[in-house]
Protein backbone atom coordinates (compact mmCIF):
# COMPACT_ATOMS: atom_id res chain seq x y z
CA UNK A 1 0.00 0.00 0.00
CA UNK A 2 0.83 3.87 -0.52
CA UNK A 3 0.01 5.91 2.22
CA UNK A 4 -0.40 9.10 3.41
CA UNK A 5 -0.87 10.15 7.18
CA UNK A 6 -1.62 13.85 7.87
CA UNK A 7 -1.43 16.36 10.79
CA UNK A 8 -1.97 19.81 10.79
CA UNK A 9 -0.72 21.12 13.73
CA UNK A 10 2.42 23.57 13.62
CA UNK A 11 4.08 22.67 16.66
CA UNK A 12 4.12 20.14 19.09
CA UNK A 13 0.51 17.90 18.50
CA UNK A 14 0.59 15.99 21.63
CA UNK A 15 -0.76 12.63 21.15
CA UNK A 16 -1.24 13.27 17.28
CA UNK A 17 2.52 13.29 17.32
CA UNK A 18 3.01 10.02 19.15
CA UNK A 19 0.10 8.31 17.44
CA UNK A 20 1.20 9.13 13.93
CA UNK A 21 4.91 8.66 14.47
CA UNK A 22 4.26 5.06 15.69
CA UNK A 23 2.25 4.04 12.68
CA UNK A 24 4.15 5.26 10.20
CA UNK A 25 7.29 3.38 12.39
CA UNK A 26 5.80 0.21 12.35
CA UNK A 27 4.62 0.37 8.82
CA UNK A 28 7.42 1.48 7.23
CA UNK A 29 9.01 -1.91 6.53
CA UNK A 30 6.19 -3.41 4.53
CA UNK A 31 4.48 -0.71 3.13
CA UNK A 32 5.35 3.09 1.41
CA UNK A 33 4.48 5.70 4.18
CA UNK A 34 4.22 8.91 3.51
CA UNK A 35 3.98 11.98 6.70
CA UNK A 36 2.88 15.27 5.53
CA UNK A 37 2.74 17.92 8.28
CA UNK A 38 4.04 21.42 9.15
CA UNK A 39 7.55 22.18 8.45
CA UNK A 40 7.33 23.82 11.84
CA UNK A 41 6.05 20.56 13.49
CA UNK A 42 7.54 18.39 15.71
CA UNK A 43 5.93 15.36 13.70
CA UNK A 44 7.60 16.60 10.67
CA UNK A 45 10.70 16.77 12.49
CA UNK A 46 10.46 13.22 13.87
CA UNK A 47 9.32 11.67 10.47
CA UNK A 48 12.18 13.19 8.71
CA UNK A 49 14.63 10.24 11.16
CA UNK A 50 12.13 7.37 10.74
CA UNK A 51 14.01 4.85 8.26
CA UNK A 52 11.87 4.56 5.16
CA UNK A 53 9.13 7.18 5.44
CA UNK A 54 9.14 10.43 3.41
CA UNK A 55 8.56 13.37 5.13
CA UNK A 56 6.50 15.97 3.59
CA UNK A 57 6.04 19.66 4.50
CA UNK A 58 2.56 20.79 3.75
CA UNK A 59 0.14 23.15 5.74
CA UNK A 60 -3.80 22.79 6.40
CA UNK A 61 -4.57 26.28 6.94
CA UNK A 62 -8.33 26.31 8.68
CA UNK A 63 -9.52 29.65 10.18
CA UNK A 64 -10.55 33.04 8.10
CA UNK A 65 -7.34 35.10 8.83
CA UNK A 66 -5.54 32.33 6.79
CA UNK A 67 -7.77 32.19 4.07
CA UNK A 68 -5.05 33.71 1.79
CA UNK A 69 -2.89 30.45 2.12
CA UNK A 70 -5.92 28.29 1.59
CA UNK A 71 -5.97 27.98 -2.01
CA UNK A 72 -2.35 27.18 -2.38
CA UNK A 73 -2.20 24.51 0.30
CA UNK A 74 -5.72 22.82 -1.24
CA UNK A 75 -3.56 23.23 -4.70
CA UNK A 76 -0.74 21.45 -3.07
CA UNK A 77 -2.30 18.42 -1.57
CA UNK A 78 -4.27 18.24 -4.80
CA UNK A 79 -1.50 17.68 -6.82
CA UNK A 80 0.35 15.25 -4.14
CA UNK A 81 -2.40 13.19 -4.46
CA UNK A 82 -2.26 12.84 -8.43
CA UNK A 83 1.40 12.51 -8.06
CA UNK A 84 1.41 9.96 -5.95
CA UNK A 85 -2.28 7.98 -6.32
CA UNK A 86 -2.54 6.91 -2.19
CA UNK A 87 -4.22 3.97 -1.82
CA UNK A 88 -5.04 4.98 2.06
CA UNK A 89 -5.25 8.85 3.05
CA UNK A 90 -5.08 8.63 6.93
CA UNK A 91 -6.29 12.17 8.33
CA UNK A 92 -6.21 12.44 12.13
CA UNK A 93 -7.97 16.43 12.53
CA UNK A 94 -10.65 18.29 11.11
CA UNK A 95 -8.25 20.97 9.04
CA UNK A 96 -6.41 17.91 7.62
CA UNK A 97 -9.63 16.76 6.93
CA UNK A 98 -11.60 19.61 5.61
CA UNK A 99 -8.59 20.68 3.20
CA UNK A 100 -8.47 16.78 2.05
CA UNK A 101 -12.29 16.89 0.88
CA UNK A 102 -11.79 20.12 -1.42
CA UNK A 103 -8.64 18.65 -2.56
CA UNK A 104 -10.25 15.68 -3.76
CA UNK A 105 -13.01 17.73 -5.61
CA UNK A 106 -12.32 17.35 -9.52
CA UNK A 107 -8.97 15.78 -8.68
CA UNK A 108 -7.86 13.54 -11.73
CA UNK A 109 -7.81 9.60 -11.67
CA UNK A 110 -9.20 7.33 -8.59
CA UNK A 111 -9.29 8.59 -5.48
CA UNK A 112 -7.66 6.95 -1.80
CA UNK A 113 -9.75 5.76 0.29
CA UNK A 114 -9.83 7.90 3.54
CA UNK A 115 -9.24 6.69 7.45
CA UNK A 116 -10.24 9.64 10.17
CA UNK A 117 -9.13 8.96 13.75
CA UNK A 118 -11.34 10.63 16.75
CA UNK A 119 -8.74 11.43 18.56
CA UNK A 120 -10.46 13.50 21.56
CA UNK A 121 -13.82 13.85 23.19
CA UNK A 122 -14.81 17.41 21.39
CA UNK A 123 -18.23 17.30 19.99
CA UNK A 124 -18.90 16.91 16.48
CA UNK A 125 -20.35 19.46 14.73
CA UNK A 126 -23.51 19.06 12.38
CA UNK A 127 -23.16 22.00 10.14
CA UNK A 128 -23.03 21.05 6.34
CA UNK A 129 -19.17 21.05 5.77
CA UNK A 130 -19.25 18.57 8.58
CA UNK A 131 -21.80 16.47 7.03
CA UNK A 132 -19.90 16.68 3.44
CA UNK A 133 -16.92 15.37 4.95
CA UNK A 134 -18.40 12.49 6.69
CA UNK A 135 -20.36 11.94 4.00
CA UNK A 136 -18.04 12.12 0.61
CA UNK A 137 -14.87 11.94 2.56
CA UNK A 138 -14.93 9.54 4.76
CA UNK A 139 -14.71 5.65 4.38
CA UNK A 140 -13.92 4.72 8.03
CA UNK A 141 -13.23 5.96 11.25
CA UNK A 142 -11.14 4.42 13.68
CA UNK A 143 -11.88 5.26 17.55
CA UNK A 144 -9.21 5.19 20.09
CA UNK A 145 -11.86 4.12 22.78
CA UNK A 146 -15.02 2.19 23.56
CA UNK A 147 -16.38 5.37 24.11
CA UNK A 148 -15.33 7.35 21.42
CA UNK A 149 -16.28 5.00 19.23
CA UNK A 150 -20.32 5.52 21.27
CA UNK A 151 -19.59 9.25 20.90
CA UNK A 152 -18.96 8.69 16.73
CA UNK A 153 -22.08 6.51 16.19
CA UNK A 154 -24.35 9.35 17.36
CA UNK A 155 -23.16 11.73 15.69
CA UNK A 156 -22.85 12.68 11.67
CA UNK A 157 -20.08 10.00 11.11
CA UNK A 158 -22.78 7.27 12.24
CA UNK A 159 -23.17 6.01 9.40
CA UNK A 160 -19.77 5.42 8.25
CA UNK A 161 -18.04 2.08 10.02
CA UNK A 162 -16.29 2.72 13.28
CA UNK A 163 -13.29 0.58 14.20
CA UNK A 164 -11.70 0.85 17.54
CA UNK A 165 -7.99 0.29 17.67
CA UNK A 166 -6.64 1.80 21.05
CA UNK A 167 -3.87 3.09 21.23
CA UNK A 168 -0.54 1.49 21.85
CA UNK A 169 2.80 1.50 23.94
CA UNK A 170 6.51 0.33 23.14
CA UNK A 171 6.37 -1.71 26.34
CA UNK A 172 9.77 -3.07 25.51
CA UNK A 173 10.81 0.57 26.07
CA UNK A 174 8.57 1.64 28.08
CA UNK A 175 9.66 -1.22 31.14
CA UNK A 176 9.76 -1.23 34.66
CA UNK A 177 12.87 0.39 36.42
CA UNK A 178 14.82 -1.58 39.10
CA UNK A 179 14.65 -0.67 42.36
CA UNK A 180 17.80 0.68 42.52
CA UNK A 181 17.43 3.00 39.04
CA UNK A 182 14.30 4.17 40.58
CA UNK A 183 16.14 5.50 43.87
CA UNK A 184 18.50 6.94 41.58
CA UNK A 185 15.72 8.78 39.64
CA UNK A 186 14.06 9.61 42.79
CA UNK A 187 17.32 11.35 44.41
CA UNK A 188 18.55 12.59 41.30
CA UNK A 189 14.85 14.64 40.65
CA UNK A 190 13.41 15.52 43.87
CA UNK A 191 16.97 15.48 46.31
CA UNK A 192 17.86 13.01 48.97
CA UNK A 193 15.48 15.25 52.07
CA UNK A 194 12.54 14.48 50.15
CA UNK A 195 13.64 10.81 48.00
CA UNK A 196 11.53 9.03 50.27
CA UNK A 197 8.26 11.18 49.83
CA UNK A 198 5.40 9.42 48.05
CA UNK A 199 5.85 10.80 44.90
CA UNK A 200 2.13 11.29 42.60
CA UNK A 201 3.70 12.16 38.88
CA UNK A 202 2.42 12.31 34.95
CA UNK A 203 3.38 13.50 32.00
CA UNK A 204 0.46 15.54 30.69
CA UNK A 205 1.31 18.85 31.53
CA UNK A 206 -0.52 21.86 33.11
CA UNK A 207 -2.89 22.03 30.01
CA UNK A 208 -6.21 23.27 32.06
CA UNK A 209 -8.16 20.15 30.84
CA UNK A 210 -5.72 17.76 32.29
CA UNK A 211 -6.63 18.68 35.98
CA UNK A 212 -3.30 18.37 36.75
CA UNK A 213 -4.26 21.52 39.07
CA UNK A 214 -7.08 19.71 40.62
CA UNK A 215 -4.23 16.93 42.09
CA UNK A 216 -2.21 20.10 43.66
CA UNK A 217 -5.43 21.07 45.05
CA UNK A 218 -6.12 17.65 46.43
CA UNK A 219 -2.69 17.42 48.10
CA UNK A 220 -2.94 20.41 49.48
CA UNK A 221 -6.00 19.49 51.11
CA UNK A 222 -4.94 16.84 53.37
CA UNK A 223 -4.30 17.39 56.66
CA UNK A 224 -0.75 18.71 57.70
CA UNK A 225 0.28 15.21 58.50
CA UNK A 226 -0.66 13.69 54.86
CA UNK A 227 -0.06 16.43 53.07
CA UNK A 228 4.13 16.81 54.15
CA UNK A 229 4.09 12.58 52.54
CA UNK A 230 3.59 13.86 48.98
CA UNK A 231 5.38 15.43 46.04
CA UNK A 232 3.85 15.97 42.53
CA UNK A 233 6.08 15.73 39.98
CA UNK A 234 4.72 16.97 36.41
CA UNK A 235 6.14 16.63 33.57
CA UNK A 236 4.88 18.81 30.45
CA UNK A 237 2.91 22.10 29.39
CA UNK A 238 4.64 24.23 32.85
CA UNK A 239 2.01 26.11 34.75
CA UNK A 240 0.86 29.76 33.49
CA UNK A 241 1.06 32.81 35.99
CA UNK A 242 -2.26 32.12 37.50
CA UNK A 243 -1.45 28.55 37.98
CA UNK A 244 1.62 29.04 39.68
CA UNK A 245 -0.32 32.02 41.54
CA UNK A 246 -2.59 29.13 42.73
CA UNK A 247 -0.07 27.04 43.70
CA UNK A 248 1.25 29.77 46.01
CA UNK A 249 -2.29 30.44 47.76
CA UNK A 250 -2.22 26.65 48.03
CA UNK A 251 0.88 26.65 49.86
CA UNK A 252 2.46 23.90 46.98
CA UNK A 253 5.26 25.48 45.76
CA UNK A 254 7.72 23.48 47.67
CA UNK A 255 5.68 20.37 46.76
CA UNK A 256 5.36 20.80 43.29
CA UNK A 257 8.12 19.91 41.04
CA UNK A 258 7.55 20.92 37.40
CA UNK A 259 9.97 19.54 34.65
CA UNK A 260 8.41 21.20 31.78
CA UNK A 261 8.40 19.37 27.76
CA UNK A 262 10.95 16.39 27.41
CA UNK A 263 11.49 14.07 24.41
CA UNK A 264 11.94 11.13 26.87
CA UNK A 265 9.65 11.04 29.86
CA UNK A 266 10.98 7.80 31.21
CA UNK A 267 13.35 8.44 33.53
CA UNK A 268 10.47 10.92 34.98
CA UNK A 269 8.22 8.11 35.64
CA UNK A 270 10.50 5.80 37.05
CA UNK A 271 10.66 8.23 40.29
CA UNK A 272 6.73 7.97 40.61
CA UNK A 273 5.00 5.53 43.01
CA UNK A 274 1.40 6.21 40.96
CA UNK A 275 1.04 7.59 38.23
CA UNK A 276 -2.40 10.04 37.47
CA UNK A 277 -4.49 11.26 34.48
CA UNK A 278 -7.37 13.62 35.68
CA UNK A 279 -8.83 15.19 32.36
CA UNK A 280 -11.94 16.28 32.34
CA UNK A 281 -12.18 17.14 28.75
CA UNK A 282 -11.03 16.66 25.53
CA UNK A 283 -8.92 13.19 27.01
CA UNK A 284 -9.69 10.03 25.23
CA UNK A 285 -7.36 6.95 26.05
CA UNK A 286 -3.96 8.57 26.97
CA UNK A 287 -1.05 7.21 25.72
CA UNK A 288 0.53 8.75 29.04
CA UNK A 289 -1.30 6.28 31.16
CA UNK A 290 -0.32 3.62 28.82
CA UNK A 291 3.05 4.31 29.16
CA UNK A 292 2.84 5.17 32.81
CA UNK A 293 1.12 1.38 33.59
CA UNK A 294 3.82 -0.47 31.15
CA UNK A 295 6.69 0.78 33.72
CA UNK A 296 4.88 -0.64 36.61
CA UNK A 297 2.96 2.16 37.81
CA UNK A 298 -0.42 2.32 39.24
CA UNK A 299 -2.38 5.11 37.63
CA UNK A 300 -5.33 7.33 38.85
CA UNK A 301 -7.50 8.38 36.61
CA UNK A 302 -10.80 10.23 36.07
CA UNK A 303 -14.36 8.87 34.99
CA UNK A 304 -14.19 10.36 31.86
CA UNK A 305 -14.43 9.51 28.37
CA UNK A 306 -11.75 6.85 27.53
CA UNK A 307 -9.39 6.79 30.99
CA UNK A 308 -11.38 4.06 32.96
CA UNK A 309 -11.02 1.64 29.99
CA UNK A 310 -7.60 1.46 31.12
CA UNK A 311 -7.87 0.62 34.85
CA UNK A 312 -9.59 -2.24 36.72
CA UNK A 313 -10.56 -0.06 40.13
CA UNK A 314 -8.54 -1.71 43.06
CA UNK A 315 -6.52 -3.54 41.15
CA UNK A 316 -3.84 -1.60 39.21
CA UNK A 317 -5.29 2.11 39.96
CA UNK A 318 -8.07 3.92 40.96
CA UNK A 319 -10.73 5.57 38.58
CA UNK A 320 -12.25 8.73 41.11
CA UNK A 321 -15.02 11.85 39.57
CA UNK A 322 -13.92 14.08 36.98
CA UNK A 323 -13.22 17.62 38.00
CA UNK A 324 -13.54 16.43 42.05
CA UNK A 325 -10.08 17.74 44.24
CA UNK A 326 -12.22 16.20 47.46
CA UNK A 327 -12.67 12.72 45.86
CA UNK A 328 -8.90 12.77 44.56
CA UNK A 329 -8.09 13.82 48.32
CA UNK A 330 -10.12 11.26 49.68
CA UNK A 331 -8.19 8.28 47.18
CA UNK A 332 -4.65 9.70 47.92
CA UNK A 333 -5.85 8.99 52.18
CA UNK A 334 -6.54 5.85 50.99
CA UNK A 335 -3.85 5.34 49.12
CA UNK A 336 -1.23 6.15 51.52
CA UNK A 337 -2.68 4.49 54.08
CA UNK A 338 -2.19 1.47 51.59
CA UNK A 339 1.29 1.86 50.35
CA UNK A 340 2.71 -1.28 50.61
CA UNK A 341 0.50 -2.40 48.09
CA UNK A 342 1.64 -0.03 45.60
CA UNK A 343 4.30 -2.63 44.05
CA UNK A 344 2.10 -5.38 43.50
CA UNK A 345 -1.03 -3.04 41.96
CA UNK A 346 2.44 -1.87 39.52
CA UNK A 347 3.29 -5.35 38.76
CA UNK A 348 -0.32 -5.59 37.92
CA UNK A 349 -0.62 -2.55 35.83
CA UNK A 350 2.73 -4.12 33.86
CA UNK A 351 0.77 -7.30 33.61
CA UNK A 352 -2.15 -5.17 31.64
CA UNK A 353 -0.06 -3.56 29.81
CA UNK A 354 1.74 -6.47 28.05
CA UNK A 355 -1.75 -8.18 27.44
CA UNK A 356 -3.63 -5.12 26.06
CA UNK A 357 -1.50 -2.39 25.20
CA UNK A 358 0.90 -3.65 22.64
CA UNK A 359 2.32 -1.91 20.10
CA UNK A 360 2.66 -4.69 17.42
CA UNK A 361 -1.41 -5.35 17.87
CA UNK A 362 -2.12 -1.74 17.24
CA UNK A 363 -0.08 -1.24 14.50
CA UNK A 364 -1.73 -5.10 13.18
CA UNK A 365 -5.09 -3.69 13.82
CA UNK A 366 -4.29 -0.46 12.16
CA UNK A 367 -2.97 -2.18 8.78
CA UNK A 368 -6.05 -4.42 8.99
CA UNK A 369 -8.25 -1.25 8.69
CA UNK A 370 -6.37 0.02 5.65
CA UNK A 371 -6.96 -3.19 4.18
CA UNK A 372 -10.54 -3.69 4.67
CA UNK A 373 -10.68 -0.83 2.40
CA UNK A 374 -8.72 -1.69 -0.63
CA UNK A 375 -10.16 -2.99 -3.77
CA UNK A 376 -10.69 -7.04 -3.23
CA UNK A 377 -9.37 -8.58 -6.26
CA UNK A 378 -11.46 -10.69 -8.88
CA UNK A 379 -11.51 -14.42 -7.80
CA UNK A 380 -8.20 -16.34 -10.23
CA UNK A 381 -9.93 -17.95 -13.45
CA UNK A 382 -9.90 -21.65 -13.14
Amino acid sequence: MKILLTNFHYGRGGGHDTYIGVIARGLASRHQVFVAAPATSRLYAHAMAIPNVSALALEFPAKLKDVRRMVPAWRALRDLLERERFDIVHVNGSPDHRLLMFSMMGMKGPRPRVVWTKHNSIAIKHDFLTRVRATRATDVVIAVSDSTADFVNDSVYGAKPVAVVKNGVDIDAFQPASAADVAQARAALLGESQAGKLVVGTVTGFDWYKGTMDMVAAVAALPAAQREQFVVLVVGVEPNEDQWREIDALGMREQVRVAGFVEDVKSYIRAFDIGFVVSYAIETVSFACREMMAMGKPVIVTRYAGLPENIDEGTDGWIVPPHDPSALATALAQILAQRDALGAMGRRARAKAEREFSLRDFIDQTEQVYLQQLPKSPPAAS
